[in-house]
Order: structure tokens, then sequence, then C-alpha cells
């Protein structure tokens, strides 16, 4: 493999490392969002900590203890 193909792949290990760990790096709490619908969007893109006792519904404060505002 010559040198700029070398390059190329480190590039593309190290821009898919930090588009996985991203997520996880800014992992937010239910108290940093405004709405259910951010809330909801945070939780279905893996931010299970969310849902505290694993009902399926995120930020209860925000959406509700049945999720009735949740869309």
């Amino acid at each position: 493999m010559d040198k700029a193909t070398t390059q190329l792949m480190r590039f593309a290990i190290l821009l898919a490392a930090t588009v996985l760990i991203a997520p996880v790096a800014n992992a937010q709490t239910c108290k940093s969002f405004n709405s259910c619908e951010e809330a909801v969007r945070s939780y279905r893109s893996g931010n299970s900590k969310l849902d505290r006792d694993k009902d399926g519904v995120p930020c209860e404060s925000l959406c509700g203890k049945n999720g009735e505002r949740m869309r």
C-alpha cells in the first residue's frame, strides 16, 4: 500500500470512530431537553439512559408517565 492510501485509510477510521463515539460523548440528560420530541429523538438515537424504568418512555417528566405526549 502506498503512503497516500494508508493516510486515507487512517482518516476514514478516525472519521468512523468519531461518528460512532460522538453520540455517547454527547449523551444528554432529561434536564437538557426543552421538549418531549427532543428527548424522543435522542432516545431513538441510542440514548437509552433516558428511560430509567425501561418502559419505552424516555424523560417521563417531559413525555408523561405513559408517554401521552410522545410523537
